[in-house]
């Protein structure tokens, strides 16, 4: 079924698992139209009264949206609106996750990026492991960071969402949350057990099912070690609390530091288009009250990426032809013109 399996125990759990683990479980059209209405249905089901979303295997959660799919529809105006709709349906299937009346758990063992982070932040019970690594890291193909994160990264502590969001930053699971993107941290060595006793309980028969469901989590769940992005705090203030990408870099440069210039090194190498686009996005949600206004924004910047050249230059050199060298539509962050951003973010 689209590599997604799906699963109602007879003690009312509902299990949708991700089975694609060679491409580390990243969501296809099919798999997103399949958990979407999976999702549907179970809304009205009283036999289903708590549900889990995990990832086969022991590598990734979720690594994401399937870019390379995206990519090849890019060829036709036919294929760039199968592109629009298949986002369009992942951002209504992760608002429907975050609006869920059911309580939903997501175990976030492994990697968790992009589309994953969508399928799991509105989650009710967001449970990270030792094995997580948790990023945005869509600068890296010339995309911008969707799926609502223009409201969870502008939660973020500080500066941190405006570092997360341009670098692409691999994180951990302290760092995830301490950013409020996870709740519980149990080691992978529990997961298993964790899953085994939500499965075993009769459901059916629980007056208060989240109450139940956090009983299950203090069991397994520890406290999680200090999290890296809040000791890094004064170096993240210190160059992402600037009010334009160009002072931003200018910060990095002329810092001596070698996490510094390494950052620069890695920002420089990437499109000017998509980090100008990433600033101002995350600058414009700021005012966003909710993570559904922020995923009904995120429609119209990706809609306005399937028209962008420096979208598919960046995925083929990072996805198709491995390590090719880009040549995107500007050079320099000075060079793009303020109107062409602007024509991503105003409607």
């Amino acid at each position: 079924m689209a590599d997604v399996q799906i699963v109602v125990t007879e003690t009312g759990v509902g299990i949708i698992t991700l089975t694609r683990e060679k491409a580390l479980h990243s969501l296809s059209s099919g798999m997103v139209q399949v958990i979407y209405e999976t999702l549907q249905q179970w809304k009205n089901d009283r036999s289903v009264r708590v549900i889990i979303i995990e990832g086969s295997g022991e590598k990734a959660f979720c690594a994401g949206g399937d870019i390379k799919e995206i990519y090849h529809n890019g060829s036709s105006n036919e294929g760039m609106a199968k592109s629009k709709a298949f986002l369009n349906t992942e951002y209504d299937m992760d608002r429907l996750i975050s609006e869920y009346s059911k309580p939903i758990i997501a175990l976030m063992d492994g990697i968790v990026m992009g589309g994953g982070v969508g399928l799991s932040y509105g989650a009710t019970y967001r449970v990270v492991t030792e094995a997580t690594k948790w990023a945005m890291p869509e600068t890296a193909i010339s995309f911008f960071p969707d799926i609502g994160a223009g409201y969870f990264l502008n939660q973020s502590p500080g500066h941190i969402g405006m570092y997360l969001g341009l670098t692409g930053k691999v994180i951990k699971a302290e760092d995830a949350i301490y950013i409020g993107a996870a709740d519980f941290y149990v080691p992978s060595s529990s997961v298993k057990r964790l899953r085994d006793d939500v499965l075993k309980r009769d459901w059916s028969k629980e007056n208060n099912v989240e109450q139940q469901v956090l009983a299950s989590l203090a069991l397994y769940s520890e406290a999680p070690a200090r999290s890296e992005l809040a000791e890094s705090s004064f170096f993240i203030e210190k160059h992402f609390s600037h009010q334009s990408l160009t002072e931003i870099l200018k910060s990095l440069r002329g810092d001596r530091f070698q996490q510094a210039q390494d950052l620069y090194q890695t920002l420089s190498e990437r499109s000017p288009v998509s980090l100008l686009v990433t600033f101002a996005h995350l600058l414009h949600s700021e005012t966003f009250t909710s993570f559904s206004e922020a995923l009904e924004f995120d429609k119209q910047v990706a809609a306005r990426f399937m028209e962008c050249p420096d979208f598919y230059e960046g995925v083929r050199c990072l996805l198709i032809d491995k390590g090719a060298h880009p040549t995107f539509e500007f050079q320099d962050v000075d060079e793009v013109p303020t109107e062409y951003v602007r024509s991503f973010i105003e409607n």
